[in-house]
C-alpha cells in the first residue's frame, strides 16, 4: 500500500489512495497477533506522562476510554490519575488475552462505535498510536466529540511525518508502514480536532522511553548488523536499558465546549 501527499489549506496530507475497506481492516485487527507487552507498558508510561498536565486541570474524572488499548497497560495508570471507571476498546483478541487478570475485565473487544460505549458517558477519550490505522479518522474524532461529556477531553498521539528523524530517514522511516492508511503532522492533526468541534489545548512533541533493544529493532540497518549490535548490548547488560528520545511523535489534546 503506497502513500500519497497532497497540499490542502496550509497543511500537507499523507494518505493511502486505495486502502482496504473497513470490513477487511476490522477483521485484520481482530485476528492480529500480539507480542509487545514490554514495549506497550513503556509506551503507556510515556503517554500518561505527556497527558498528566492536562488531567490535573480536569473538573470531572468519572470515566475514561482508551481506544486501541492493546493489553490495557494504560488503564491502571488512568485509574491512578483519578478516574473512577476506565474502559479499553481493542479489536485484537490476542491483545486482550495477553492482558493481566485484573485488567482484562476492563477491556471490550471490537472497534470504537457509539453502540460499544452506549452505556458510558466519558470525560476522557484516548487514542494513542491508533489514528493512523483508522480508515475514517474524521468519523472517529466526530464520534468521540459526540460521546464525550461537556468539558470532556480527547487526547491522541500520532507519528509526525514531518519530524526530524522521519525526514532524515525518508522512505526508510518505520512510519512508512503497510498498516498506516494516513500520516499526520501538527497542522493536519489540529485541523482534524477542530473540524469536529474541539478546542485544541495543545499539539506538541512528546518523549518516548523504550528499551535500547526496541530502538535498535526500528533502525533501518541490515538484520545481520542488528543481531551483532544486539549481542553486544546483551553482553553489556544494556539491551533492556530504558532510553528516552524525541523521535517525532506528537500529542494533541482537545476539549469539548457546549
Amino acid at each position: 500500500m503506497c502513500l500519497r501527499m497532497v497540499r490542502c489549506t496550509g497543511c500537507d496530507l499523507v494518505y493511502a489512495p486505495s486502502p482496504p475497506d473497513a470490513t477487511f481492516l476490522s477483521d485484520a485487527y481482530e485476528h492480529a497477533a500480539y507480542d509487545s507487552t514490554i514495549e506497550a507498558c513503556c509506551a503507556a508510561q510515556s503517554y500518561i506522562h505527556a497527558l498528566s498536565p492536562y488531567l490535573a486541570g480536569m473538573q470531572q474524572k468519572n470515566t475514561a476510554i482508551d481506544v486501541g488499548a492493546g493489553s490495557g497497560p494504560l488503564l491502571p495508570l488512568l485509574k491512578r490519575a483519578g478516574f473512577q471507571s476506565v474502559v479499553g476498546i481493542e479489536p485484537s483478541s490476542a491483545a486482550i488475552a495477553a492482558a493481566s487478570s485484573d485488567v482484562r475485565p476492563m477491556l471490550r473487544q471490537g472497534m470504537f462505535t457509539p453502540q460499544r460505549v452506549s452505556d458510558l458517558r466519558p470525560d476522557l477519550i484516548c487514542s494513542f498510536m491508533t489514528l493512523e490505522h483508522i480508515l475514517t479518522p474524521r468519523e472517529f474524532i466526530t464520534t468521540a466529540f459526540e460521546e464525550l461529556e461537556s468539558g470532556g477531553m480527547i487526547a491522541v498521539v500520532v507519528h509526525n511525518w514531518q519530524g526530524w528523524l522521519n525526514r532524515l530517514l525518508g522512505l526508510r522511516s518505520p512510519i512508512i508502514d503497510v498498516e498506516h492508511v494516513q500520516l499526520f503532522n501538527p497542522k493536519s492533526l489540529k485541523l482534524l480536532l477542530e473540524s469536529a468541534g474541539f478546542q485544541t489545548l495543545a499539539v506538541k512533541s512528546i518523549v518516548n522511553a523504550y528499551p535500547v533493544s526496541y530502538w535498535l529493532r526500528l533502525m533501518p540497518l541490515p538484520s545481520s548488523l542488528k543481531k551483532s549490535v544486539d549481542r553486544c548490548l546483551e553482553k553489556l547488560s544494556l539491551s533492556q536499558a530504558i532510553l528516552p528520545m524525541r523521535v517525532g511523535n506528537i500529542i494533541a489534546v482537545g476539549i469539548k465546549h457546549e
